[in-house]
C-alpha cells in the first residue's frame, strides 16, 4: 500500500506528488494523459507571476512565496523556468481590474510599481493604444513561466512516485482503513487520496455538487509584425479589461508566436465529454479586430491556436480543503484561469492537509464550506 494516491498529474497533481515525494512518503499517481498534454489547463506555453494584480488580497503572501520556490525549482532542474519581461495592468479606473474585489487595492502601486497615464504608455510601448481614461500599472518585476518546462521539471521532481500516465481513474472509494482508486488497469490502494483532476473533477466528486463550472478558452499565436516587433519581444506582458470587450491578455512573442486571448467570457461553459476542440475562423477574427483597435499592425498570420479548459468557482477563488465526508481525501479544484503560477505553494498545502501537519499558509480564504 502506497501512502497516498493522486488523481491527476497536471500542475496541481504533479506538484503535489513532487512534495509528498521530498517529504520521504510512497505516493501512486494517475492522469488519463502523460503530461504535458493540450487536453486540460496546464499547456500553451507561458503563464504570468505577478504581484500587482494580487495586493491587498489573500494571494500576495502566496505569489511571493511562489516566485521563491519557482526560483529555487529553476536551479536544482537545471532548467530554464522563468524570465523576468514586466507585465501591464490595464482597465478603467471603475473597472473590475482596480475596483473589483479582492483586486481592489491594486490601483496602489507599490516602490516598485509604476503608474502610466495614457500619454506615458503611448511614450514607452508605442505598439499600444489605450482608450483616454485608461488606468495602467507597470510592474517590471513581473515575469513569464515556461509553462511545459515547469511542468516537466515539476514532475521530474517526484522522482521516486509510481506514476501511472495513460491511466485514467473511474473512481475511488474511501473507508476506516484507508481509499482504493479503481482504474481500467487495477485497483490501487493508500492511506490516503488527492484529487487534482482539473475540468474532469465533477464526474470524480459527483456527490458534492460544487458549484463549478468549466470553460472553454482559446490561446492565439501570431507571427509578430510592424516596426515595433523587435521591442515587444523584450516585454511586458499585458492584462487589459476592456470596457465592452472582456479581458484580453497577450504576451511578448516566442519561438511559437506573440500569445493572445482573453479571459472569463459569456457563454463558454462546457465540459470535458462535449467541448469543442476546434478553433472557429470568426474566433479569431474577434481577437484580430482587438489587435486592428488596441494594438493595430503587431498582429501577423495566425501560426497556432489551442483549445484550453478553466474550471471556475462562482467568487473565481480556489477550493483547496479536505473532502468534507471523507477527511482521508483532499481536494484542489477551480483554479479559475490563474492558479498556475501558485503551482509549487500549492502543492505544498496539498501536502499540508494530507499529511496532517501545519499548513505553510492559510489555506481558510479556500474552503470548500462556502458553497455548502
Amino acid at each position: 500500500m502506497h501512502d497516498f494516491a493522486v488523481i491527476g498529474l497536471g500542475a496541481i497533481g504533479g506538484a503535489t506528488a513532487a512534495e509528498l515525494v521530498r517529504r520521504g512518503h510512497s505516493v501512486v499517481g494517475f492522469d488519463r494523459y502523460t503530461p504535458p498534454h493540450t487536453m486540460g489547463s496546464a499547456h500553451s506555453e507561458t503563464r504570468m507571476i505577478r504581484e500587482a494584480w494580487y495586493r491587498g488580497s489573500p494571494y500576495m503572501p502566496l505569489v511571493r512565496d511562489a516566485r521563491r520556490r519557482w526560483a529555487d525549482l529553476e536551479r536544482t532542474s537545471g532548467r530554464t523556468l522563468l524570465r523576468t519581461a514586466g507585465a501591464l495592468m490595464m482597465g478603467p479606473e471603475n473597472g473590475r481590474v482596480f475596483a473589483g474585489s479582492p483586486l481592489r487595492d491594486a490601483a496602489r502601486p507599490n516602490a516598485d510599481d509604476i503608474l502610466l497615464s495614457v500619454e506615458e504608455v503611448v511614450e514607452r510601448f508605442p505598439w499600444l493604444r489605450p482608450d483616454p481614461g485608461t488606468v495602467t500599472i507597470h510592474e517590471p518585476g513581473a515575469a513569464i513561466l515556461s509553462l511545459e518546462a515547469c511542468l516537466e521539471a515539476t514532475l521530474e521532481a517526484a522522482e521516486g512516485a509510481e506514476l501511472r500516465f495513460d491511466e485514467p481513474a473511474i473512481e475511488w472509494s474511501a473507508s476506516a482503513s484507508g481509499v482504493r482508486v479503481r482504474t481500467e488497469r487495477g485497483e490501487y490502494p493508500a492511506r490516503r487520496l488527492a484529487i487534482t483532476a482539473g475540468a474532469w473533477t465533477p464526474q470524480l466528486l459527483p456527490g458534492l455538487s460544487l458549484p463549478l463550472e468549466v470553460e472553454r478558452t482559446v490561446q492565439y499565436w501570431f507571427e509578430p509584425a510592424g516596426a515595433h516587433s523587435d521591442a515587444l519581444a523584450e516585454g511586458p506582458a499585458w492584462v487589459w479589461e476592456l470596457e465592452r470587450e472582456g479581458t484580453w491578455y497577450g504576451f511578448p512573442p516566442s519561438a511559437r508566436g506573440l500569445k493572445a486571448g482573453m479571459h472569463f467570457q459569456a457563454g463558454r461553459g462546457t465540459d470535458v465529454e462535449r467541448v469543442d476542440r476546434e478553433v472557429g475562423a470568426s474566433e479569431t477574427e474577434d481577437l484580430r479586430r482587438l489587435f486592428a483597435r488596441y494594438a493595430p499592425g503587431v498582429a501577423g498570420a495566425l501560426t497556432h491556436a489551442s483549445v484550453c479548459l478553466y474550471t471556475n468557482t462562482p467568487d473565481e477563488n480556489f477550493i483547496l480543503d479536505r473532502h468534507p465526508d471523507n477527511s482521508r481525501v483532499a481536494i484542489f479544484t477551480g483554479g479559475s484561469g490563474h492558479a498556475f503560477k501558485f503551482l509549487p505553494v500549492l502543492g505544498a498545502l496539498m501536502a499540508d492537509l494530507l499529511t496532517d501537519e501545519p499548513p505553510s499558509r492559510d489555506p481558510s480564504p479556500f474552503s470548500i464550506d462556502r458553497f455548502r
